[in-house]
């Protein structure tokens, strides 16, 4: 993943970090490519590993009710492409693996997608990890019109307008109707490892033609904390996510056993 810096979003972030009489809200969107990196490669491993565990623990209570038909497929088969009719199968008979909100997680395109949103979570957040959040824990909304009332919303009830060409600007970054839009709301634990932070909302506009996503967020912070050094001075150098990244030039790279979009 690779953070894409234009001016005019970093414009409407700075309108979006502002004081209220109850709390100082912080917000913002930040804007991804895709293209896979070196920097991700262990993270696809960790999401890799993490899928194959869900799928052996489904696979046992799935055996337990019924003798299985199926040979259980490689570790190595687990993610590529010739393995997914032999997933489809085995995952969707009694499994909670069959559906997500991505998708069917025997297909590579669901689990590619959910490790993109991990990706930017992480790159958005360096100070967390959230290799082990599960599909489950993110929602598919429904439409763009329903999260553009959403945010509004939540701004007007803070007391604050919308920034002035708000959501021109981000569609015309990502194209909200070629979108599919999630949402994440964070656990007790992040907020707690947030320093005086009372509420945050996330969402999360993939384009996949465009092989990019929008992270937008919203947080209110106690006014007895005060904000540390710009966050997206300290995570984008040089326009990346990492010193470390390096491009892929094959399109179908593998990392790990999780093959990503170039």
């Amino acid at each position: 993943m690779k953070f894409v810096e234009t001016q005019d979003l970093e414009l409407i972030n700075s309108a979006l970090e502002f004081d209220t009489p109850d709390c100082k809200v912080v917000g913002g969107c930040d804007l991804y490519t895709t293209k896979a990196a070196g920097g991700d490669k262990k993270l696809y491993k960790s999401i890799d590993k993490q899928l194959n565990s869900m799928y052996q623990e489904n696979l046992m209570l799935s055996s337990s009710l019924s003798p299985p038909s199926f040979s259980p497929p490689t570790e190595r088969g687990m993610l590529s492409k010739s393995s997914e009719n032999t997933l489809s199968s085995s995952l969707l008979a009694g499994s909670s693996l069959g559906s997500s909100p991505f998708g069917p997680l025997d297909q590579v395109s669901s689990r590619r997608t959910f490790a993109y949103l991990i990706a930017v979570l992480n790159a958005s957040h360096p100070d967390h990890d959230f290799s082990s959040l599960r599909p489950v824990d993110f929602k598919r909304e429904r439409s763009a019109n329903q999260v553009v009332n959403a945010f509004n919303n939540t701004l007007f009830g803070v007391g604050m307008p919308v920034p002035p060409r708000l959501w021109e600007i981000v569609d015309s970054h990502i194209d909200l109707k070629d979108c599919v839009i999630y949402s994440h709301t964070p656990s007790p634990s992040f907020l707690a490892d947030e320093p005086g932070t009372i509420w945050s909302m996330m969402w999360f506009f993939f384009n996949k033609r465009r092989k990019r996503v929008a992270y937008l967020f919203l947080k209110g912070t106690r006014h007895s904390y005060h904000l540390q050094s710009s966050r997206r001075n300290s995570r984008h150098e040089d326009g990346n996510i990492s010193d470390e990244m390096e491009d892929y030039e094959s399109e179908d790279e593998v990392v790990g056993d999780l093959e990503m979009d170039e």
